[in-house]
């Protein structure tokens, strides 16, 4: 009773966010991705569906394939996603209770504990209870694209539940290693394949296997069998991966508002931060951006040097207590497992909530081993019971207050914009909703959404979204449009890298232009392309330069430019990026409307020889048949009496 009671709170707290929008990152993942509507069955569609988005460099096929579900049976409002994201939620949490179970009960017989049959089962409940309603993981659910964090997790737990059954059954009987390792192997591709940091699977097993079973075999000795699982399934790809990150330059800084350096002396306190918000959180630590500078030095700022001593001694204190209480140790090692992928090397972003999904599970076991598992058993035992209720109660309160603020998205907006007044993406995020409200039909919200987006774009390190969003408002409500907006891009982008949030500012300006809703005076466009161009380090950054010359293409075209003169900057952004296939695809389209037919054949060639899994069948079919389509009206049209009739093909091009 009390398990059904604990998911349906958690279910009902969750539920007041259903009614909420799309955010962000959903927009270019999800509702812009028309390779989600799948038309029909077909293995074609369905791999061109779970590629379809440059997510990561697994390109995380799972998830889109659950969104593309989403999409095609229920349409593409935001309603099934936020459900569905709930229900794995809660599959977590049936996952987490199964493996919290097993995990004490291998526990007590590894370290000798006096725990009863009562005991584990109200534990591993109420441990499961403080993880479901933890307001740290309301961005992993009710931020639809962050699916990719919930459901690696569930890949990631089913598989750490199925190597501590299958592992006690090997060290029990020494049988058992085929399934042990393929089943394991295909946990951890799917988690991987999910979002890569479904990959620290193994480290997670680890953990588990160093503390519980201490590789032994079934005659007590060091298992060389386990060795070998180790070096096969975590040694051997780690440094395999890592050399291919290199190689394909996912340790590029270049770009990035920080370095390699900075990011490693900032991580320290994100990471403190994060265990701040997870045990002890009130709603102002919440967003779903965090605005956070990076240091530059060990007391720059000072809580850089206090924030790593903290993390130091706390590992130390996993390392005290992995005799005397494992349990609180393994937690412990468990947080910090979660983070070595992406609080680490990798040149991301410093701060991110969803990032602790998984990891944060390990704070939770470590807290409530303590209250609850704690020997003596007499020794204060109501009163650490008690805080362990309240701590349950006081998560579902504060969770209840952050899933409200996703019940629309002005709301969110407004509440974000309120607690982080100095977070560049919060303030934008606010301009931008009274910026769609007032273009939805709500004309007296114009000057709320200017004054907003005039602040947005004051914030220091803001890019220059806040000023594409006043170009865009003002130019569909027929209000003058300032050329300081202008002015203010092109010195933003003079002072620094071009960002992804720069280019999807552009490409909502060209859209507009495109679609003539907005009419900004070439001159200006011009300038702004040009500014793009003379960004700092777009000479090392291919993807990029590639989506700045599509988008100039666009623009180009939307002004009235023949292909002829567009053709070379689509060409040019093909060629450095081979192995992206919607530059090709953009390239095949603009010489099938110039008539260069053995042009196209080459693009569609070059296709196929990166179409693995037949990712890429519907648009190399829809070319090919273009082209097909073509040379019979020439062959038509050579025949006396004819004429050759002309059948503009229509070009539709998006970021890649």
């Amino acid at each position: 009773m009390l398990t059904l009671l604990t998911f349906a709170l958690t279910f009902a707290i969750y539920a007041m966010g259903f009614s909420g929008g799309w955010v962000l990152d959903d927009i270019t993942n999800i509702v812009e991705n028309q390779a989600l509507l799948i038309h029909h069955l077909s293995l074609g569609a369905i791999m061109h569906a779970a590629w379809s988005f440059n997510a990561g460099p697994l390109r995380r096929p799972i998830s889109m394939l659950t969104f593309a579900l989403n999409r095609t049976l229920f349409g593409p409002t935001p309603l099934s996603f936020k459900i569905t994201n709930v229900l794995i939620h809660l599959l977590n949490g049936v996952l987490l209770l199964g493996f919290t179970r097993t995990l004490l009960r291998i526990g007590r017989d590894a370290w000798k504990t006096p725990w009863s049959e009562s005991e584990i089962d109200y534990a591993a409940l109420a441990t499961v209870a403080a993880w479901l309603l933890l307001p740290l993981n309301v961005t992993s659910v009710l931020y639809v694209v962050q699916r990719e964090a919930s459901l690696a997790a569930t890949c990631t737990i089913a598989g750490a539940w199925f190597y501590l059954r299958r592992r006690k059954t090997v060290l029990q009987t020494g049988k058992g290693w085929i399934p042990l390792v393929l089943g394991f192997a295909l946990f951890l591709l799917l988690a991987a394949f999910t979002k890569e940091s479904g990959a620290l699977l193994p480290v997670y097993t680890l953990l588990l296997e160093s503390l519980l079973f201490r590789f032994r075999n079934h005659a007590g000795r060091t298992s060389a069998g386990i060795i070998g699982f180790y070096g096969a399934f975590l040694i051997l790809p780690g440094v395999a991966g890592l050399i291919w990150m290199y190689r394909i330059g996912l340790f590029n800084y270049t770009g990035m508002p920080f370095t390699l350096g900075e990011r490693l002396l900032s991580e320290p306190r994100v990471v403190f931060h994060y265990i701040g918000w997870a045990l002890l959180p009130t709603l102002a630590d919440f967003s779903v951006f965090h605005h956070l500078l990076p240091s530059t030095g060990w007391l720059e700022p000072p809580s850089t040097l206090y924030s790593a001593v903290a993390l130091l001694l706390l590992i130390v204190l996993a390392f005290l207590l992995r005799k005397r209480n494992p349990l609180a140790a393994l937690g412990i090692g468990w947080f910090f497992a979660g983070q070595l992928m992406e609080s680490t090397i990798f040149p991301l972003e410093l701060v991110f909530e969803q990032r602790n999904y998984l990891a944060d599970f390990g704070l939770v076991l470590t807290v409530f081993s303590l209250l609850i598992l704690t020997a003596p058993k007499h020794s204060y035992r109501k009163a650490r019971i008690s805080v362990a209720l309240l701590l349950i109660v006081f998560y579902a309160f504060v969770t209840a207050q952050w899933t409200y603020a996703w019940r629309n998205n002005l709301a969110l907006a407004l509440d974000q914009a309120a607690f982080h007044e100095q977070s560049p993406r919060a303030t934008y995020f606010l301009g931008q909703i009274l910026s769609d409200l007032t273009l939805a039909g709500h004309p007296a919200l114009y000057p709320a959404a200017m004054r907003a987006l005039r602040a947005a774009s004051r914030v220091p390190r803001a890019d220059i979204l806040p000023e594409i969003a006043g170009v865009i408002l003002s130019q569909q409500t027929h209000h003058p449009t300032p050329a300081q907006w202008f002015t203010i891009m092109e010195a933003k982008l003079d002072a620094r890298t071009i960002t992804a949030s720069d280019l999807q500012g552009l490409q909502a300006l060209v859209n507009c232009t495109v679609a003539k809703r907005c009419l900004p005076p070439p001159a200006w466009m011009h300038a702004l392309f040009a500014a793009a161009f003379r960004t700092p380090h777009l000479s090392q950054l291919n993807f990029t330069k590639g989506n700045l010359l599509v988008l100039e293409g666009n623009w180009l075209v939307a002004d009235g430019k023949p292909l002829s003169e567009v053709r070379p900057l689509d060409a040019e952004a093909a060629r450095l990026n081979p192995e992206t296939p919607q530059y090709r695809i953009n390239l095949a389209t603009i010489d099938l409307a110039l008539g260069h037919l053995r042009a196209a054949k080459r693009d569609v060639a070059l296709l196929k020889r990166i179409n693995w899994l037949g990712r890429l069948n519907p648009a190399i079919s829809r070319l090919t048949n273009d082209i097909r389509s073509r040379e019979a009206k020439r062959k038509h049209a050579r025949q006396p009496g004819h004429a050759a009739p002309i059948h503009p093909v229509p070009i539709r091009k998006r970021i890649a």
